[in-house]
């Protein structure tokens, strides 16, 4: 039985992991940017258009989805990992490995029918003029929708390391805590053999 304060000692430090690995794809996000030749931002600025934001405000907006994701997806992941023996985050390998296969199936289950279904029906609507916008944003959605295949693969790649990051986090927090048990483990004497020493004659 999972206690309460197990629980949230386990979502505190997914929390801080997560956000840890959000901070990490921060510069990546930018690199994405970079990469398919669109002005610094233009990622956390298409989350905000979605709720019907503009400019800084949609950027800043993206910004604080993303983040708040990336702490509920570490929670998530520490509170998980105490649910059996075989995912206990015993070790930074571990850690690592696991976090990268929540980074994929992050990606799988909740990004890209997002984005496939959400963003991208709403960026070629931009890029096809049926939204009032600015001629900056048709030429930045156009551009986006010629390198969807690129963005994608590239995301699947920043997820997975997001969870690798998260994973690798997780694991150094919690290290002191898996060895501690461990270490109480060992020095705990089994019962039947303190029965012996109390009860029965030394040889």
């Amino acid at each position: 039985m999972i206690s309460r304060h197990e629980t949230y000692h386990m979502a505190k430090i997914g929390c801080i992991a997560g956000l840890v690995g959000g901070f990490a794809l921060f510069s990546s996000f930018f690199w994405i940017d970079s990469e398919v030749d669109v002005p610094f931002g233009t990622f956390y600025k298409m989350v905000g258009m979605v709720v019907g934001l503009h400019g800084l405000p949609a950027i800043a907006f993206g910004f604080i989805a993303h983040m708040l994701t990336a702490a509920l997806i570490g929670a998530t992941f520490c509170i998980c990992s105490i649910m059996h023996k075989a995912l206990h985050i015993s070790s930074v390998p571990k850690g690592i490995i696991a976090g990268a296969v929540t980074g994929i199936e992050v990606y799988a289950i909740f990004f890209m029918p997002i984005t496939i279904y959400v963003m991208m029906p709403m960026i070629v609507g931009h890029a096809s003029g049926l939204y009032a916008t600015t001629e900056a944003d048709v030429q930045i959605a156009k551009t986006l929708v010629k390198t969807s295949d690129q963005i994608l693969w590239g995301s699947l790649v920043l997820h997975v390391l997001f969870g690798a990051v998260m994973g690798l986090f997780s694991s150094i927090m919690l290290y002191e805590d898996y060895h501690m048990k461990q270490k109480e483990k060992k020095e705990k004497k089994p019962i039947w053999q303190k029965f012996e020493s109390e009860n029965w004659p030394s040889t």
